[in-house]
């Protein structure tokens, strides 16, 4: 007999019907290929089981190609972050520039900087706010007050660079967390005669790399900044006792070291970091942080009166500002007003009296420091002096104004020059050239020394802009070159990558002589030559020749790809036309899931997308009952709604939070109770299960607990404050105890991370929860139903997670479940929240833990929080994958394809100016793209974990 002739027989067993292939004798396998006994399968699969295998398993040689293929993968991905360093995160900062002296003719001689770390501008501006800052109330009549905006990131380190050295944020920072910055910078500090610097070493270490005798730095060691003490003003008090003693010393000082105290171009700083201590641990609403602005103003006051008492010539100019604010919630670092607008004060010589709010840019501070006391203006600073800060004579005005232009004019040259000698196509900012810059700086100098003084300083002021916008631009010149390079080479990558998952590789191949390959080599290597010469030609640094050659490369794999296939003949999809129908479908998806980066909404639309897939698809409308296609619309019109629902929901809903808690019942219900109680009746495989029933008192003990919490019936010095920790790993360890069975297992991981789900979780979050996996179950059943295996709708429940041999034919049933597989995992995130979440997070979530302020543990709660979804995610998909034998490498392969198409785009949206929300955002995109296929293979590593150990 055939041994491909097999008859499939149907073995009632109470209430289970065995399909089990038997086959004749052959080179096969011989008789039936299956038994169940008391709910267990007794003979594993074999080679060739229930399902035939592929022939295509044999002897591959495309697997090979495959795993060659994602080395490759490697190497491209890391060349393309490695681009994005140099062409949007390379320092800015040149060196060689010759100093620029502010004026001869300072109207101060001594400056005093008080910088309140963390105060909103928010916090004391305002009718309401008088009685917070009397004596910087006072200073609004008597000298100059307003907002500072900041364009650069709110954290300490940025702010601090931006007012005293006059630059934007070092992008290249960025890798070091804003504590140093890679490239040396000039600031106000070393400019200075004497410079006495008091506060946190994070800051007042900073400005003083060379250690300059003239540099006196005190700080109060690290331990100090303890955000969890409740009199956060110690820190501010201890800088406040260390500015007396010296001020002390200064009124008595009789030797010869006095000179140094009365000279000229001195500067004193003084770092106070109470506020943001204040506000980290207890909010800008809290009595804490008001009363720390209360010290601080009382401070700034004492302050005044003390060098007014050391200092009797009237030459002291006083400035006092923050370098960022703070949110609600008590963070900073993204974009808010009430981060990125601090206020300033200024009192003292030199300074208008001016009631008005005059709001200025943080990088502008450090022209004005440098030009109150007449020292260098520091040589990287961007900042334009703002005028309306002096009270000066026109022509002192004018000198300042002129200096500030010249020495903006030397950082113009330096990049100016270096690109006009090297490149090989060279465009000039605007037609600005030597004569040009010659002819401005005669037309200015004619205004002044004609008298015109207000036109001189507008067109100075212009002219400076101008110069900055110059500085940006000749700092990119080759910007878009190296990305258009960068993307021709990833583009090329695409194609390779998908030419190998759908060429078919036994059938397609075609003449293809060695003098071919020869000629080939031969021209791929006069081009890259090429632009060897060309790089070396523009003295590029060592990676643009990469960059450059990369297309060249990645193009020649295609070209190579089209001599020796026959494409046409070995895609798999034999109707081109609905090949093209899915190709601009899936284009779509991306480009939903591209925007919904940015605007959640996209995942209403395409969550409506999915709803309506079922009734689109072919495969899955003819093998789905109509229970099941209305249910799945449903799901995915529920889940539709959530990305429309606001993102920091920080209050405790109760209704909701029931609804959810009540659904999470539901689901074990219907799951444990009507399913699998009904599969595994028989024997004592039922007696497995019974770790649901431990799972299921976690869950409701994790919901009456937040309750209780809520309605403040459990204190958080309780010692019940142990029980969620119990009830968040008790669960998890159930696990290993059930079955590997597809169903069992899936239902046991659900329910062990329920319970933290549901400590962690204060809002909408849970109801989300509950309908995600509702639908991700519907998944699993729908896809089961796809692969025609004739009852299939009870599979699951025979199947276990274990090896298995995998095929590797590929169709549209694939790409719609990898792509599936991605929507589910955004929507896991984005559903509920969004990648500044992450950075704005409230403490609240963790108090069932915790309730003492620990940053890295409660960011490690909430991490897995947005982990939980995944997790899930990836169990499922595992399970479609073992029902299916899927091939795991095509799997991984076609999501790779779907996520570079996306990091094509993330290239161009990456910024590295504004706020650290706009940089991190855009940089953090990027970066999850980049890396989205690692991060779902260790995803799905852990799921296999998950799904196969036992004890």
């Amino acid at each position: 007999m055939d041994t491909s002739q097999h008859r499939d027989i149907s073995l009632p067993y109470g209430e289970i019907v065995l399909r089990c292939s038997v086959f004749p004798h052959g080179n096969w396998w011989t008789g039936v290929q299956c038994a169940f006994t008391h709910g267990q399968w007794r003979s594993p699969l074999p080679p060739r089981g229930i399902w035939n295998m592929d022939e295509d398993e044999i002897n591959n040689p495309g697997r090979d190609k495959r795993y060659k293929i994602i080395l490759w993968g490697l190497v491209v991905h890391f060349l393309l972050l490695f681009a994005v360093f140099d062409v949007y995160f390379a320092s800015p900062l040149d060196q060689g520039m010759t100093p620029v002296k502010s004026t001869s003719s300072p109207p101060a001689k001594r400056l005093v900087l008080i910088v309140a770390d963390g105060l909103r501008a928010e916090a004391v501006i305002g009718e309401d706010k008088t009685d917070r800052i009397p004596f910087l109330n006072y200073i609004k009549d008597t000298g100059t007050w307003g907002v500072v905006h900041t364009r650069v990131p709110t954290e300490s380190r940025p702010g601090h660079v931006a007012m005293l050295a006059g630059i934007y944020e070092d992008p290249s920072a960025i890798f070091k967390g804003w504590k140093a910055n890679p490239v040396n910078f000039d600031s106000i500090v070393p400019q200075s005669t004497n410079a006495w610097c008091w506060g946190s070493p994070d800051i007042i270490n900073l400005f003083d790399k060379d250690n300059l005798t003239s540099v006196h730095r005190s700080s109060y060691s690290a331990e100090m900044e303890d955000f969890g003490k409740k009199h956060t003003g110690v820190l501010d008090t201890w800088v406040y006792s260390e500015a007396e003693s010296l001020l002390k010393t200064v009124r008595e000082c009789r030797d010869r070291d006095c000179d140094r105290y009365f000279s000229d171009g001195n500067f004193f700083f003084m770092h106070l970091l109470g506020i943001d201590t204040a506000g980290h641990g207890y909010k800008p609403h809290s009595k804490e942080y008001i009363d720390n602005i209360k010290l601080v103003d009382h401070i700034a006051r004492n302050v005044t009166a003390l060098f007014d008492n050391a200092f009797q010539d009237k030459s002291t100019v006083f400035i006092f500002t923050s370098d960022h604010g703070m949110t609600n919630w008590g963070s900073h670092g993204a974009g808010s007003l009430d981060e990125t607008e601090v206020p300033i004060f200024a009192w003292g010589a030199g300074i208008k009296q001016n009631s008005k709010r005059q709001d200025i840019n943080q990088i502008d501070i450090a022209p004005l420091l440098a030009s109150l006391i007449g020292i260098n203006i520091p040589a990287n600073s961007l900042g334009i002096l703002p005028v309306n800060y002096l009270d000066v004579n026109e022509s002192d005005l004018a000198q300042l104004m002129l200096s500030n232009a010249l020495q903006l004019l030397k950082i113009f040259d330096v990049k100016r020059l270096r690109t006009e000698n090297n490149a090989f196509i060279y465009i000039p900012f605007k037609d600005i050239t030597s004569d040009s810059v010659e002819e401005k700086l005669n037309y200015l100098q004619q205004l002044r020394n004609s008298g015109q003084i207000e036109k001189f300083l507008i067109e100075c002021t212009d002219f400076m802009q101008l110069l900055v916008e110059g500085v940006s631009y000749y700092h990119n010149y080759y910007q878009y070159p190296v990305l258009i390079s960068i993307s021709l080479g990833f583009l090329g990558w695409i194609i390779c990558l998908s030419l190998t998952v759908f060429l078919c590789d036994k059938q397609n191949r075609s003449a293809y002589s060695f003098a071919s390959v020869r000629y080939d080599k031969t021209f791929i290597s006069a081009l890259i030559i090429t632009v060897f010469l060309l790089c070396y030609k523009q003295q590029f640094p060592l990676t643009y020749y990469l960059y450059f050659s990369f297309p060249v490369a990645t193009f020649s794999i295609v070209f190579q790809y089209f001599r020796t296939y026959d494409i046409l003949n070995g895609l798999h999809f034999a109707d081109f036309t609905l090949g093209i129908v899915n190709t601009l479908f899936y284009l779509v998806g991306i480009e939903l899931l591209v925007y919904g980066f940015f605007n959640r909404l996209a995942f209403t639309v395409l969550m409506i997308f999915v709803g309506s897939w079922i009734f689109l698809s072919k495969n899955l409308e003819k093998n789905t009952n109509n229970k099941e296609k209305f249910t799945w619309l449903a799901c995915c019109l529920v889940l539709s709604v959530f990305p429309c629902l606001p993102i920091m929901k920080t209050s405790f809903n109760i209704p909701i939070y029931v609804a959810g808690s009540l659904g999470w019942i539901f689901l074990f219900k219907a799951m444990y109770l009507d399913k699998i109680k009904t599969y595994y009746r028989m024997g004592n495989v039922n007696n497995q299960y019974k770790a649901f029933l431990v799972q299921f008192c976690c869950l409701i003990l994790s919901a009456v607990y937040i309750l209780l919490l809520e309605h403040g019936y459990i204190s958080k010095e309780s010692d019940f404050t142990y029980i969620p920790w119990f009830l968040f790993i008790i669960p998890v360890l159930m696990i290993p105890f059930t079955s590997t069975f597809i169903a069992v297992r899936l239902i046991a991981t659900f329910f062990a991370f329920a319970p933290f789900y549901l400590l962690v979780s204060p809002n909408y979050e849970v109801l989300f929860s509950a309908v995600y996996v509702a639908l991700l179950c519907l998944w699993l059943l729908i896809e089961s139903k796809s692969f025609q295996f004739g009852n299939s709708t009870d599979i699951i429940y025979y199947i276990k997670f274990e090896s298995y041999k995998s095929k590797n034919k590929i169709n549209s049933d694939v790409l719609r479940r990898a792509f599936l597989f991605m929507v589910f995992i955004f929507v896991g995130f984005f559903g509920t929240g969004n990648i500044a979440s992450l950075n704005s997070f409230d403490p609240m979530w963790v108090r069932a833990f915790m309730t003492v302020f620990s940053p890295f543990k409660m960011m490690g709660l909430i991490l897995l929080k947005f982990m939980v979804p995944f997790i899930f995610t990836c169990c499922i998909f595992r399970a479609i994958n073992s029902v299916g034998r899927e091939n795991i490498m095509n799997m991984f392969c076609i999501i790779l394809i779907f996520s570079d198409l996306m990091v094509l785009q993330f290239l161009y949206l990456i910024t590295n100016v504004g706020s650290w929300l706009d940089i991190g955002s855009s940089l953090s995109h990027f970066i999850i793209m980049e890396g989205f296929v690692t991060i779902l293979l260790v995803l799905y590593g852990i799921a296999h974990l998950l799904t196969t150990v036992r004890y």
